[in-house]
């Protein structure tokens, strides 16, 4: 949940000083950290889940740098997608649950096969468009998780606004990351770029098997009577027509 943590820094800040009003410049400032926070946050799940199905020692800090050098490709997706998704729901509903369900996965596109923001979203498209039941579902779990969340920050704003924001904000940190494991984890598993296994047993596989040694060619023991074959050089004994390696009479 490290990542996460690090969203809720400048979200806690926010509440924390008393930015109340949406437009207050703080509480702008905060707003735009959070986000910034968030994003860098959603690409470094994808490496840290790779690492962890490798059988390796995930690194928050690793993950988060290599989601910092594709930020503006996140960004440009984050952008897109949403667009997209909003569009789509504004329209008929359903077109936007179905482009939700389609384009989840661009984030571990991205940072997994090194795309950028169109082409991660073909590939998440050409990932989920089979498995939108299932994305749905798993989508309806992290809402429903949401909803707990808001009821819970319903109930402590009774007795202050800032508490309240601040105990749904702390909420949400193990929510959003169940979500982007899931999501993660899901595109690794059964997408076009699975994750590598350890070359150690782990409880996610196997070692591979050793490939096939090539067979060693006869030679004859040092010392043995004999000459050499002309064509590939083996020793061969004494009074031989052919080579016993290569076959070619001597």
């Amino acid at each position: 949940m490290v990542p996460q943590l690090i969203v809720l820094v400048p979200t806690i800040l926010g509440d924390a000083l008393g930015a109340s009003s949406a437009l207050s410049p703080l509480r702008v400032f905060t707003t735009i950290l959070a986000g910034v926070a968030s994003l860098m946050a959603s690409g470094a799940y994808p490496s840290l889940v790779k690492t962890v199905l490798a059988g390796g020692e995930p690194s928050p800090m690793e993950a988060l740098g290599k989601a910092y050098r594709r930020f503006w490709t996140l960004l440009a997706a984050a952008i897109v997608v949403g667009l997209v998704v909003v569009l789509g729901t504004i329209a008929l509903v359903v077109p936007g649950i179905i482009f939700l369900t389609w384009y989840v996965y661009t984030i571990p596109a991205v940072m997994l096969e090194d795309k950028g923001a169109l082409e991660g979203m073909s590939a998440s498209k050409a990932f989920g468009r089979d498995k939108k039941w299932k994305t749905f579902l798993m989508f309806l779990t992290a809402a429903l998780a949401y909803l707990v969340a808001s009821a819970v920050d319903s109930i402590f704003s009774l007795a202050s606004p800032v508490l309240g924001e601040v105990v749904y904000a702390i909420l949400l940190v193990p929510i959003a990351a169940w979500a982007s494991v899931i999501f993660s984890y899901t595109y690794l598993t059964y997408g076009p770029s699975p994750a590598p296994t350890s070359t150690e047993p782990t409880g996610f596989g196997v070692a591979p098997p050793a490939p096939p040694q090539p067979a060693a060619q006869p030679i004859a023991p040092a010392g043995a009577p004999g000459g050499f074959c002309p064509s590939c050089g083996s020793r061969v004994p004494t009074g031989a027509k052919f080579c016993g390696a290569c076959g070619k009479a001597i």
